[in-house]
């Protein structure tokens, strides 16, 4: 089954207009309008501090619901706009509930389009600390307005896409099958199946979320079809009979070893091949070659192994290392949800604040001439901005922002990423037909003594791509399948070191040198106060 866009969400977005947020979105826009600042054209990021479950990247996800949202469900209808007339807010003064939003300012967003231009990293891209994501551009009360929607997509898509991907490595080939529904957080589970399969999961038990993605279902039965009957060979023979073609029993309800002598009775009875059986208790490893050996000897060498039962990536390496002959392992809980590291924590915030005289589209014809080499930086054109913290990872790298990824051939011609740069998106394009034109100096963010000269001719893409321009689509939407298929291709070009599950060799993203030192002046005058 071949979809064209993510049908699966086509119910819940349809329930999520420009609301989808919190509310100090539309508080601050309100406080913005009432001081004739809501329309500063502004450039804000959404980007990860560090890699999820001590890793070395991110699997990126969530983009195309995002998308799709924007394109078709980003308007302040009737009920948008009831609502915000109904909220208040104490009057300290008087103890009366004040209106919250204005009359002027709500018939303000009832008649505003989405003007934002968006460019973000493909679904399915892989990403890393720093680098953008998104870099959402426009008025600064619709940056505002996006930004829980977008954070809420990407912390939890990336999350279940990466841990999937870290389970699919540990597991060496052998399929990973998404079982967690009844232990999913949210309602329906789509998130958790939708990013395990993005992350490369091999199918999923939901069946909601395989009918709307095409993502393959897959199951067996549960313990409560052989407790229906008196004798578990009868249970047996009668799903043998009844689903000839899903010959795969659970075989754990009373003796595992005795189930899997059961299985196969059974499927000799009627004349089926054994599909295989699965294990969800007890010693995985021991058990996995009983019925190995038991399978093979009865004639039916290429049944499965499934392996079940709150496993995790610890687990999963265990067996293994033990020599378990499991062939397909269904994760549940650990994988519906996160129970590793339930939140990723990628945050947005704000790069730049553009001249406010300047239209969007004067802008945008600016910073395409200084894109194309033909006009100087202006220095009133843009006002950068940092933020600072006693926590160094949450000091933020001032600008609009792009990034440049690295190509390293291999002697047989095969890509392999060979490191990142942050850098300003406001300067003369440094790609000539997919190499670097000039030479570029990467600092790392946290020791300007590790530095790293990527020279011209150097292999290079720039891994964010335009979705939006002035808030009309203008890249078409992907299937998950697509996306899928995206992850795997970044995987395959990731050094192994980078995907070890246990202290990762580090993949380098710097700061390309100019930016580096402007973000160090900036901290350093904001750091050292007023001059006296």
């Amino acid at each position: 089954m071949t979809l064209t866009r993510d049908q699966g969400y086509q119910e819940k977005l349809a329930q999520h207009g420009p609301l989808w947020g919190d509310l100090y979105a539309l508080t601050m826009s309100q406080a913005f309008f009432t001081n004739d600042k809501h329309e500063l054209n502004t450039a804000f990021h959404a980007f990860i501090r560090k890699n999820p479950f001590g890793g070395s990247y991110l699997i990126t996800g969530g983009q195309n619901i995002i998308a799709e949202w924007l394109s078709e469900n980003w308007k302040f209808g009737p009920r948008e706009t009831a609502w915000m007339r109904a909220q208040t807010a104490e009057n300290p003064d008087t103890g009366k509930q004040e209106r919250l939003f204005s009359d002027d300012f709500i018939d303000y967003v009832a008649n505003s389009k989405l003007a934002l231009s968006i460019e973000a990293m493909p679904e399915g891209e892989l990403a890393f600390p720093d680098e953008p994501i998104y870099r959402v551009r426009g008025p600064l009360w619709q940056c505002l307005m996006v930004e829980t929607a977008i954070l809420n997509a990407t912390n939890s898509q990336s999350l279940f896409a990466t841990l999937a991907s870290r389970l699919v490595e540990v597991a060496d080939g052998a399929p990973i099958l998404e079982f967690g529904l009844r232990r999913a957080q949210a309602i329906g589970g789509y998130e958790s199946s939708r990013g395990a399969y993005l992350g490369g999961a091999a199918g999923v038990s939901n069946m909601e979320a395989s009918m709307n993605y095409g993502i393959p279902a897959a199951g067996t039965f549960a313990h409560a079809f052989v407790m229906t009957y008196e004798d578990e060979l009868d249970a047996f023979r009668e799903w043998a009979g009844s689903m000839p073609y899903s010959g795969v029993f659970l075989v754990d309800t009373y003796d595992t070893v005795e189930g899997v002598k059961k299985a196969v009775q059974a499927c000799q009875e009627k004349g089926i091949r054994l599909k295989g059986i699965r294990l969800d208790s007890g010693d995985l490893a021991w058990l996995s070659k009983q019925a190995r050996q038991i399978m093979d000897e009865a004639g039916f060498t290429g049944a499965k192994v499934v392996a079940s039962n709150d496993l995790d990536e610890e687990t999963i390496a265990s067996i293994k290392a033990q020599g378990g002959k499991v062939d397909i392992w269904g994760v549940g809980t650990n994988l519906a949800t996160a129970k590793a590291q339930p939140a990723l924590g990628a945050v947005y915030k704000l790069g730049a604040v553009y001249d406010g005289t300047l239209s969007q589209a004067e802008i945008d014809a600016t910073r395409a001439l200084i894109q194309q080499g033909k006009m100087p930086l202006d220095e009133d054109f843009v006002r950068n901005v940092v933020k600072l913290s006693e926590d160094a990872v949450k000091t933020t790298i001032p600008g609009e922002l792009d990034v440049l990824r690295y190509i390293f051939r291999d002697a047989d011609g095969s890509a392999r990423y060979n490191g990142d740069t942050i850098l300003s998106a406001l300067q003369p394009d440094p790609i000539q037909k997919g190499a670097l034109a000039r030479p570029i100096v990467s600092v790392r963010k946290t020791d300007d003594t590790m530095r790293k000269r990527f020279n011209a001719q150097t292999e290079v893409y720039r891994p964010l791509k335009p979705f939006f321009d002035q808030g009309t689509l203008v890249r078409p939407l992907e299937t998950i399948h697509e996306a899928r298929a995206r992850a795997q291709e970044g995987l395959s070009r990731l050094d192994s070191t980078h995907k070890r599950l246990k202290n990762p060799h580090v993949y380098v993203v710097g700061i390309e040198e100019t930016l580096y030192n402007e973000r160090r002046r900036m901290i350093m005058d904001l750091r050292s106060g007023p001059k006296i």
